[in-house]
Protein backbone atom coordinates (compact mmCIF):
# COMPACT_ATOMS: atom_id res chain seq x y z
CA UNK A 1 0.00 0.00 0.00
CA UNK A 2 1.07 3.53 -0.76
CA UNK A 3 -0.41 6.57 0.95
CA UNK A 4 -0.36 9.93 -0.80
CA UNK A 5 -2.52 13.01 -0.58
CA UNK A 6 -4.89 14.24 -3.22
CA UNK A 7 -6.32 17.58 -4.22
CA UNK A 8 -9.66 17.34 -6.02
CA UNK A 9 -11.34 20.23 -7.77
CA UNK A 10 -14.85 19.55 -9.04
CA UNK A 11 -15.90 21.95 -11.78
CA UNK A 12 -18.83 22.67 -14.03
CA UNK A 13 -18.03 23.46 -17.64
CA UNK A 14 -19.93 23.89 -20.85
CA UNK A 15 -19.61 20.68 -22.88
CA UNK A 16 -18.07 22.42 -25.87
CA UNK A 17 -15.34 24.01 -23.71
CA UNK A 18 -13.91 20.88 -22.05
CA UNK A 19 -11.39 20.10 -24.82
CA UNK A 20 -10.21 23.73 -24.83
CA UNK A 21 -9.72 23.54 -21.06
CA UNK A 22 -7.77 20.28 -21.40
CA UNK A 23 -5.44 21.90 -23.93
CA UNK A 24 -4.88 24.90 -21.65
CA UNK A 25 -4.19 22.63 -18.66
CA UNK A 26 -1.83 20.49 -20.76
CA UNK A 27 0.12 23.54 -21.95
CA UNK A 28 0.14 25.63 -18.77
CA UNK A 29 -0.77 23.77 -15.58
CA UNK A 30 0.77 20.33 -16.17
CA UNK A 31 4.34 21.58 -16.81
CA UNK A 32 4.12 23.87 -13.78
CA UNK A 33 2.97 21.11 -11.42
CA UNK A 34 5.59 18.64 -12.72
CA UNK A 35 8.37 20.87 -11.38
CA UNK A 36 7.03 21.14 -7.82
CA UNK A 37 8.61 18.88 -5.15
CA UNK A 38 6.28 16.12 -4.00
CA UNK A 39 4.28 16.03 -7.24
CA UNK A 40 3.05 12.55 -8.22
CA UNK A 41 0.43 13.03 -10.94
CA UNK A 42 -2.20 15.34 -12.41
CA UNK A 43 -5.28 14.37 -14.41
CA UNK A 44 -8.66 15.60 -15.53
CA UNK A 45 -11.77 13.42 -15.69
CA UNK A 46 -14.80 14.44 -17.72
CA UNK A 47 -18.06 13.51 -15.98
CA UNK A 48 -21.68 13.59 -17.08
CA UNK A 49 -23.85 16.68 -16.64
CA UNK A 50 -21.20 19.21 -17.69
CA UNK A 51 -18.77 18.50 -14.87
CA UNK A 52 -15.15 17.43 -14.61
CA UNK A 53 -12.70 16.62 -11.82
CA UNK A 54 -9.14 17.85 -11.56
CA UNK A 55 -7.03 15.39 -9.57
CA UNK A 56 -3.50 16.11 -8.41
CA UNK A 57 -1.63 13.65 -6.21
CA UNK A 58 1.12 14.72 -3.81
CA UNK A 59 3.47 13.05 -1.35
CA UNK A 60 2.29 15.07 1.68
CA UNK A 61 -0.90 16.73 2.88
CA UNK A 62 0.89 20.09 3.01
CA UNK A 63 1.73 19.81 -0.70
CA UNK A 64 -1.87 18.88 -1.52
CA UNK A 65 -3.09 21.89 0.48
CA UNK A 66 -0.66 24.11 -1.43
CA UNK A 67 -2.20 22.79 -4.66
CA UNK A 68 -5.43 24.49 -3.60
CA UNK A 69 -3.84 27.91 -3.91
CA UNK A 70 -2.24 26.88 -7.22
CA UNK A 71 -5.67 25.97 -8.59
CA UNK A 72 -7.16 29.22 -7.30
CA UNK A 73 -4.48 31.17 -9.19
CA UNK A 74 -5.01 28.97 -12.24
CA UNK A 75 -8.76 29.68 -12.28
CA UNK A 76 -8.06 33.42 -11.93
CA UNK A 77 -5.82 33.13 -14.98
CA UNK A 78 -8.45 31.13 -16.91
CA UNK A 79 -11.01 33.86 -16.24
CA UNK A 80 -8.86 36.11 -18.42
CA UNK A 81 -9.29 33.74 -21.38
CA UNK A 82 -12.16 32.82 -23.67
CA UNK A 83 -13.12 30.15 -21.09
CA UNK A 84 -14.04 32.75 -18.45
CA UNK A 85 -17.76 32.02 -18.55
CA UNK A 86 -17.38 28.30 -19.20
CA UNK A 87 -15.60 27.04 -16.04
CA UNK A 88 -16.75 27.27 -12.40
CA UNK A 89 -15.26 25.58 -9.34
CA UNK A 90 -17.94 23.71 -7.36
CA UNK A 91 -15.90 21.87 -4.71
CA UNK A 92 -12.27 22.07 -3.57
CA UNK A 93 -11.20 19.02 -1.54
CA UNK A 94 -8.02 17.58 -0.01
CA UNK A 95 -7.74 14.08 1.40
CA UNK A 96 -5.59 11.05 2.04
CA UNK A 97 -5.43 8.48 -0.74
CA UNK A 98 -4.35 4.88 -0.24
CA UNK A 99 -3.32 3.14 -3.45
CA UNK A 100 -3.96 -0.58 -3.26
CA UNK A 101 -2.90 -1.50 -6.79
CA UNK A 102 -1.34 0.33 -9.73
CA UNK A 103 0.12 -0.28 -13.14
CA UNK A 104 3.26 1.84 -13.33
CA UNK A 105 4.29 3.21 -16.71
CA UNK A 106 4.96 6.54 -18.35
CA UNK A 107 1.43 7.68 -19.13
CA UNK A 108 2.33 11.02 -20.64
Amino acid sequence: MVTNHVHLGIYTISQESYEDFVQLAWQRMAPFKRDIPGFVSYSLTKLDNGRFVSVSIWETREQAEAARSMNAEWIKWVTGTNLADAVALQEDLVGEMTTLAAFVRDAV
